[in-house]
């Protein structure tokens, strides 16, 4: 993106104060880096498969917080899609299934 940019908006002018250097910096830092150590961290302790497990929550969560902060509406598609995901959810995770067998037999 960097050739269309300079083409378009031609070269980019850097003097920004210092409170702008300073929250992109802190975004860098705080967003990218230590993200990605706690990602590397939860890796190494849970797993692979239960690391992407996660990213079934991210679309109930991005839902919730529409919700919360934004006044948004739940349609019947979104409960629909959150219960799609418990289902997976309950199903990968493997105790629901364990705990039915306890009880068939």
């Amino acid at each position: 993106m960097a050739p269309i940019a300079y083409w378009s908006d031609g070269v980019p002018d850097l003097t920004l104060g210092l409170s702008v250097w300073a929250a992109l910096l802190s975004l860098a830092v705080l967003s990218t880096a230590i993200a990605y150590l706690l990602y590397f961290a939860i890796l190494v302790r849970a797993g692979s498969a239960n690391l992407m497990l996660v990213t079934l929550l991210i679309p109930p969560f991005a839902i919730a917080l529409g919700v919360v902060f934004l006044g948004e509406q739940l349609s019947v598609e979104a409960w629909l899609g959150f219960a799609i995901i418990a289902v997976g959810l309950a199903i990968t995770d493997g105790r629901v299934l364990k705990y039915l067998q306890k009880r068939i037999k």
